[in-house]
């Protein structure tokens, strides 16, 4: 993994390759952001895979599986409509 100043930013995108290891983006050496490369995955997939309330439904599954054995769909919370 390779660490790189936010100022630098310009020129590391202009010669990304998606092969290239992970960059961790700073700002006055502290981390702000990481570049990753995305290979396989779809955008739906990956926007899923970075909500915290997708995740904490997962988890809360993974909990009540290991609790119960079982699953039951009345048992996972739904998100609210807007």
């Amino acid at each position: 993994m390779k660490t790189v100043e936010i100022s630098e930013i310009t020129s590391l995108l202009e010669n990304y390759d998606e092969t290239t290891q992970p960059f961790i983006l700073t700002r006055n050496g502290q981390p702000i952001a990481a570049l990753v490369p995305v290979e396989n995955i779809d955008l739906e997939t990956l926007s899923l895979s970075l909500n915290p309330k997708f995740s904490s439904i997962i988890e809360q599954s993974r909990r009540s599986q290991e609790e119960a054995g079982q699953i039951f769909l009345e048992d996972i919370p739904l998100p609210s409509d807007p």
